[in-house]
């Protein structure tokens, strides 16, 4: 990967058993667990790459969050808003994803066109365990993508279940079209 992304604010709000929810604005005093090359920059931005080629950034929630009801089996909700800016000299880079992981750290994780998430011997294990949406930015016929501008929904891997081209979508609206 060879752009610069900045995420400016982030709300997630989670109608989960602790009823959680929290609001970034400026990552400075967030305590997120960070790895790679991820990293807070002086005036509170989240920057998770650089002009490196091939290396990466990850920002985790740092405490676990359940999404289940353990007592009944109900998946509980979320929504989840964010505002990023990427730049990049050459639009062959790739693009991020926000996951959902059992564990911090996407362990053998590669660059490019596996966006940090997977890597070419457990990219679409059902092992893995990881929810994604991908704000991709480059067509790869590998993965079957619309085109070179789109948003992605993936379940332990990068062929998305649907996606779309980019705008403004509401989870549950793809949600809805993936199981119709």
């Amino acid at each position: 990967m060879c752009f610069k992304l900045v995420i400016l604010f982030v709300l997630v709000n989670l109608a989960v058993a602790e009823d959680l929810s929290f609001t970034y604005h400026g990552f400075r005093s967030a305590n997120l667990s960070l790895d790679g090359i991820a990293e807070v920059t002086s005036n509170g931005l989240l920057k998770l790459t650089n002009e490196t080629a091939f290396k990466m950034g990850h920002a985790f929630y740092p405490n676990p969050v359940t999404f289940k009801n353990s007592s009944c089996g109900t998946v509980f909700s979320f929504s989840v808003t964010f505002v990023f800016a990427m730049r990049y000299p050459d639009h062959r880079d790739h693009g991020i994803a926000f996951i959902i992981a059992p564990t911090r750290g996407l362990s053998g994780a590669s660059s490019s066109q596996y966006l940090g998430l997977f890597n070419r011997t457990n990219n679409g294990s059902p092992t893995n365990h990881v929810f994604a949406v991908e704000l991709d930015t480059f067509k790869n016929q590998e993965f079957k993508d619309i085109n070179d501008n789109h948003v992605g929904i993936d379940i332990n891997g990068m062929v998305s279940e649907v996606s779309a081209p980019a705008g403004y979508y509401r989870f549950v609206a793809l949600w809805h079209t993936m199981n119709n």
